[in-house]
């Protein structure tokens, strides 16, 4: 396996300018003109065979066949070069495949000299093909499939017809299709940006003292490592660098440590404990390597043209409604604890309940509900329960609760009492999830919120079922309270469905700019994160070396 994407963050600038991908890319103008033709172009195409390691994989022979095609569509008349030059489109191709790492991709991937098998005119006009087909593939889909990983992450790579984009490129130029492809969430954009500060901080890192693992501080402490403390917090951002200096716990420092607390998902205590010390503490390769894998979920998403859309975000227990691309609301929710996890999915959002009953799941009827009625049977009356046969409700005193285990069923009348609450958000879907109502509206204020049985609790139903209404003929916020308070169960249908995804982001960037790390509940950066290794993406280079590439490109 490759090693670690991030296992030398301080090859920033070194590292791509003196390995540069681009390196075979011919600039000397003494090569034979008649080496970029089409009749060349033909030549090497029908003399590579199938060109390693491109055609390695299925993904690699897929991308090899759409530039066979588009060489054929094109009477193989280069794209990218002119005689021993490229043109430039080539050279805007060039530099867009330099940039891929502040897409936390490995330009290593798309290097034309080693997709194409040689180093000539024409090896490097078809390079630049199979490198903008594989650059444009991985945008658009990622370069890795997850679900292997875990059962229930179930967003499934799409099928992309990379040919079009290619010849769209031909005639369009390589930058305006690769902005098409991109994936078109704010988010995406915004944690390119963070993706490129923090590989910037790696240039300073081995100046700031780590803190001792077992350190406990508290305002109004004193010395050398309330001083560390302190370079910790400025260096992270949390804390003016003007402010940096200095050996005391005071009101300023407690500020920035809420601050640091608040946005990795901590207790915000101002108080200092080992929780707190490792996140200060951890690796700035560490947290680049975070953001490229988040960056890479995103990619996975589905781009949808849809005017309204819902993000739960499991990680940072938070709902988010997009109109038109843009934030209309947010609340907090309350997801699947780590052993009844909340699956990762995407799915439309068809109807809205209110006042709904909750069909107790049978692995909840049969492990909770069934032993606590054995017990007492109060409990029915207490927690609002109806026992059903089939589709008949049953006197409960004619039911043997030891024998009658598999043929009965669990049903909880509408009420506020209800585990549903008062409204539910359908979404049609394998697991039985949806998004609903909850009379334990004090979980909400607590930091991480897993402790469902795998649904998703909202912290304000009720608002949603406004937003998600609004073009519905009819439904005023007047009749909506009222019906979600009407005792009994109404269904409506959406009239147009709204895409739902169900995503697990443990970086976020919040509307001002702030940088979230969020905790890995289900430890699902832990299984994917090795997965970035064999890519091997180095740390993006800073804009001057960049440009220094550009100039020699």
């Amino acid at each position: 396996m490759a090693s670690s994407i991030f296992a030398a963050v301080r090859v920033v600038a070194l590292g791509l300018a003196a390995t540069s991908v681009f390196a075979q890319v011919p600039d000397d103008l003494t090569v034979r003109a008649d080496l970029g033709s089409p009749v060349a172009v033909r030549a090497r195409l029908d003399a590579s065979g199938s060109p390693q390691p491109l055609c390695a994989t299925a993904e690699g022979r897929a991308i090899w066949a759409a530039v066979q095609a588009f060489y054929s569509a094109r009477g193989d008349r280069p794209a990218w070069t002119s005689g021993a030059a490229l043109t430039p489109a080539g050279q805007r191709l060039a530099a867009a495949l330099r940039e891929a790492a502040d897409e936390g991709l490995d330009p290593r991937r798309y290097d034309p000299a080693r997709l194409s098998g040689a180093s000539d005119m024409a090896s490097t006009e078809i390079g630049l093909t199979a490198a903008l087909a594989r650059y444009a593939s991985d945008l658009t889909n990622g370069q890795f499939d997850a679900r292997p990983v875990s059962v229930l992450w179930r967003l499934r790579p799409r099928s992309f017809d990379v040919l079009p984009v290619l010849l769209q490129a031909a005639e369009r130029g390589p930058d305006a299709v690769l902005e098409d492809v991109r994936p078109l969430h704010p988010q995406y954009a915004a944690l390119r940006a963070a993706f490129r500060h923090y590989a910037a901080l790696a240039a300073t890192e081995a100046e700031v003292p780590a803190l001792p693992a077992t350190l406990t501080l508290r305002p109004g402490a004193r010395g050398p490592q309330v001083r560390a403390l302190r370079a910790r917090l400025a260096f992270w951002g949390d804390l003016d660098t003007a402010a940096a200096a200095g050996d005391v716990f005071d009101a300023p420092t407690a500020a920035a440590l809420k601050r640091f607390q608040e946005r990795h998902g901590l207790a915000v205590r101002a108080v200092v404990g080992p929780e707190t010390v490792a996140a200060l503490d951890t690796p700035v390769r560490e947290r680049v390597r975070q953001i490229a894998l988040n960056l890479e979920r995103w990619r996975w998403q589905a781009r949808t043209a849809s005017a309204r859309s819902v993000l739960v975000n499991i990680p940072a227990f938070e709902l988010h409604a997009y109109d038109a691309g843009r934030e209309a609301l947010a609340m907090r929710v309350i997801t699947g604890r780590p052993e009844t996890q909340t699956p990762v999915f995407a799915q439309a959002m068809t109807s809205v309940v209110f006042s709904p009953y909750w069909n107790v799941p049978t692995n909840i009827a049969l492990d909770e509900t069934m032993p606590a009625v054995r017990r007492d049977r109060g409990v029915l009356r207490r927690q609002n329960l109806e026992v059903l046969r089939g589709d008949q409700v049953v006197d409960p005193a004619r039911v043997d609760f030891r024998r009658d285990v598999r043929n009965i069923a669990f049903r909880q009348r509408p009420g506020p009492g209800n585990s549903l609450g008062l409204v539910k958000f359908q979404l049609p879907n394998p697991f039985n999830v949806y998004l609903h109502d909850t009379p334990n509206d004090a979980l909400f204020l607590r930091p991480q919120r897993a402790f469902s049985h795998g649904c998703v609790r909202l912290e304000k139903p009720e608002a949603l079922a406004r937003w998600v209404l609004a073009d519905a003929p009819g439904w005023s916020p007047a009749r909506i309270a009222a019906a979600m308070r009407a005792g009994r169960e109404s269904l409506v249908a959406l009239p147009e469905s709204i895409p739902v995804s169900i995503g697990y982001f443990t970086v976020w960037v919040d509307g001002d700019g702030t940088v979230r790390f969020l905790p890995d509940v289900y430890r699902h950066d832990a299984g994917q994160a090795p997965l970035l290794d064999d890519a091997a993406a180095p740390v993006p280079a800073p804009a001057r070396t960049v440009a220094t590439l550009e100039a020699a490109g």
